[in-house]
């Protein structure tokens, strides 16, 4: 295993693949059992299509939170989704809902390194996008 905080959150997507497949379907479950208002929002998305590019998104984001594009992306999106009807806060509690998430999927194979490297890169996303 590597060291960086990239490559603890990589290391986590990978295991997380391999023992658990796609997490979509929990980390929307949970989203939506914290916030029940949000799911009439996904109701057009038949496919999942765009729940999947939601966490591509944050994934991308979680690997180079500082990054001009991720930064720039986060800043849009937070007043795209309050045009939609969704709160900054809500917004920003997605990216711990999917860490909680995976970080549940994973069970003991969530390393405190994984604990980690998700905590320092969400909160890093949070400052460079305020």
């Amino acid at each position: 295993m590597k060291t960086g905080v990239a490559d603890a959150i990589a290391d986590s997507l990978e295991l997380l693949a391999e023992r658990a497949g796609d997490p979509a379907a929990a980390i929307y479950a949970r989203l939506f059992a914290a916030f029940p208002e949000t799911e009439e929002r996904f109701a057009r998305d038949v496919t999942g299509s765009i729940r999947a590019e939601m966490l591509t998104m944050v994934f991308d984001c979680l690997m180079d939170p500082g990054g001009p594009y991720q930064a720039n992306l986060v800043r849009a999106e937070r007043v795209n989704h309050d045009g939609f009807g969704t709160p900054a806060e809500v917004f920003d509690r997605f990216f711990w809902i999917v860490m909680e998430t995976c970080r549940d999927l994973l069970g003991p194979d969530w390393t405190p390194a994984f604990e980690a490297a998700w905590t320092t890169r969400i909160k890093d996303m949070e400052a460079a996008t305020r």
